[in-house]
Formats: C-alpha cells, structure tokens, sequence
C-alpha cells in the first residue's frame, strides 16, 4: 500500500512540473481587453485546510498571472456565512464565487458525492476536467446560474468510531453514523445497515464524546485537525468518496471574463489544485501515524465489500440529476 502511495506522490509530483510550464505561461499575460474586477470569494474551511488553502493562493496567483486585472479578497473559515449562505450569495452575484465541498443546494452536484463514484484521482481529472464535467456544467448553470470552474481534491472521506472495529459493512449494522445532511449520504449509510443520523458538524465532537453517535466520516485531514481522536480509536480507511471541493461561480461574473482571461483562470487553478494535492497526499500519511501516536488504531477495511454493499445507491440519484445513461458515461471514462 505504501508503494502505491509513493507512485501517486511522484505522479503529481510530474504534474507540477508541467503546471509550472503553463504558469509561466500565465504570466505573461498582460490583462489586455480585461476589465478590472475586483471580487470576493469564501469558504467554510479555514484557512489551514485545503479549500481554504485553495482560495487564499488563487487570490494571490490570480491577482499577478492577470497583471491586476482579477483582484480576489478570500474569506475563509466562514466568516461570509454557512455554505448555504453564501451560495445564495454566489446566485445574486454579491459573492463572486465560494469554495465548497456542498452539494446539498442542487442534486447535480449532490450526486457527485456517491459512494465509489471515482475509481481514482486519475478518473476524477478526466471526468470533472473533460466533456463530461462541462455537461454537468451546462446543466448546472440552466437550472441555477451558478457554474464550477475548477475543483481541488480534500483528501479521501474515510470513518472513525470509539467501540467497534470495523472491517467490513456487517460490523455497521445497527450504529448511529453521523453523515452530513443530504439523501445521498443517507442512503448510502442504509445500505451497510447502519443509522445515519444527519447534524452539523459543529455538534459531532460532543455527540462521540458523549456516546450520541458511534462514528462519523470525513476525510482524514479534518478528522485529525478536529482532534477526533480524543473520542474514537479507530480510522477505517474506507475512502467511500472522493469530495471535490468546488469553485462554484456565478456564471454572469464567468462571463465578464475574456476569453484568455477565463483560460489564465484555469491555468492558475489547475497549478493551485495540483500543489494542494500533492500536499494532501503527503499529509494521509502523517495524519495515519499521528493517529497511531495518540493511541488510536488504523484499519484497512474489506473496500470491496463496501462496494459491493453500496453498488445500488446511484440508481436512486444519478438518472433523475444528470439524465437517463450518464452514471454509466462516467463510469466507461479510462
């Protein structure tokens, strides 16, 4: 397992370099044609977890690959508001855009958080990079006036709990599981046999410490910098979803950018998202022994049970989201 891990560190480790060249290539870009805007972006995470990251760099790249023309101000660690506030924000236009892992505002994006929906990183670029990510965008602006453009990847979603360790979905039946609020994740929890139990993730400390709930799940970044491992002793790596973090922008605002602006934008991003990535990367190993110090267990589930167990949680979703035929398009993508 090791091994596999150092194959993807090296891999993105190759992808920066190439980023570095289109960087370049980004400043040299003098704004021309570019009317100056000068914009705000938010996200829930703070400003030492990788969405907040994510924005607080894009800001300060943005503002120089377009000679001043794109000037961003970052609010991380939601001091605009909830995600849900800010979206609203985000479709008036009051809000440029926000950096957000929450799909529970539109089912388009919602169904991208099902179980085992990636196979990898690898399939994750070539799907939300490619054709299919710009249908999705097409159908995400016709129903809300809100567009992506761009994702960074916040680390595999993976499960803690304090009693039971658990290696395979059988050892779930029965708990209390704190999910986020969404039917996605509600059903995804039910088809292992647990109960899933929907709370914001201000209240999840208290509920493990007070016995409320037996686990939760969350990439394991989070868990750590929650100090989760005060009040669970094992993490099971089950790595049930890869949640992309979303720039999710009004498309009005997307629109007042030229087209060579709209392509430094991405050029920028895609530099920003691939840094963080290797960082993430980096970081579930350290978080994984940081674990262990504290006296906590590891544990590399049966993955393939819990596939096997939650196969059936996108026919329920994907065709009334994203239309009758495209779960299977993004599964054929290689």
């Amino acid at each position: 397992m090791k091994k596999g891990w150092i194959v993807i560190v090296l891999a993105c480790s190759f992808f920066l370099v190439t980023l570095s060249v289109e960087w370049n290539k980004a400043q040299a870009y003098t704004g021309e044609g570019q009317k100056t805007l000068i914009l705000k972006s938010g996200s829930e995470d703070p400003d030492n977890a990788a969405m907040g990251k994510a924005g607080i760099r894009f800001a300060e790249r943005i503002k120089k690959a377009t000679n001043g023309k794109i000037q961003i101000t970052h609010y991380p660690g939601s001091q605009l508001g909830s995600s849900r506030q800010m979206i609203e924000s985000v479709k008036v236009g009051a809000l440029a855009f926000m950096i957000s892992g929450m799909g529970g505002w539109n089912p388009i994006l919602d169904t991208q958080l099902l179980p085992y929906l990636f196979r990898d990183l690898d399939h994750a670029d070539k799907v939300l990079n490619g054709p299919i990510g710009e249908e999705l965008n097409r159908k995400l602006i016709e129903k809300s006036g809100i567009r992506t453009a761009g994702w960074v990847f916040r680390g595999l979603r993976n499960c803690t709990f304090g009693k039971v360790a658990v290696h395979k979905p059988a050892d779930m039946i029965g708990m209390k599981f704190r999910v986020p609020e969404s039917a996605v994740n509600l059903d995804t929890w039910r088809a292992v046999g647990a109960k899933p139990t929907p709370m914001a993730i201000a209240e999840v400390y208290t509920s493990l410490q007070q016995g409320a709930i037996d686990g939760q799940e969350n990439p394991t970044d989070f868990i750590v910098k929650s100090s989760f491992f005060e009040v669970q002793k094992y993490l099971v790596l089950t790595g049930h979803v890869n949640p992309p973090g979303w720039v999710q922008i009004n498309d009005q605002i997307w629109q007042n950018l030229t087209p060579e602006t709209k392509k430094v934008w991405m050029e920028v991003w895609n530099g920003v998202s691939m840094e963080l990535r290797k960082e993430m990367l980096a970081n579930e190993l350290s978080n994984q022994a940081f674990w262990k110090s504290k006296g906590g267990e590891v544990i590399v589930p049966d993955v393939a049970a819990f596939r096997y167990a939650m196969k059936d949680v996108w026919k329920k979703f994907a065709p009334k989201a994203w239309g009758e035929g495209f779960y299977e398009k993004i599964q054929a993508v290689r």
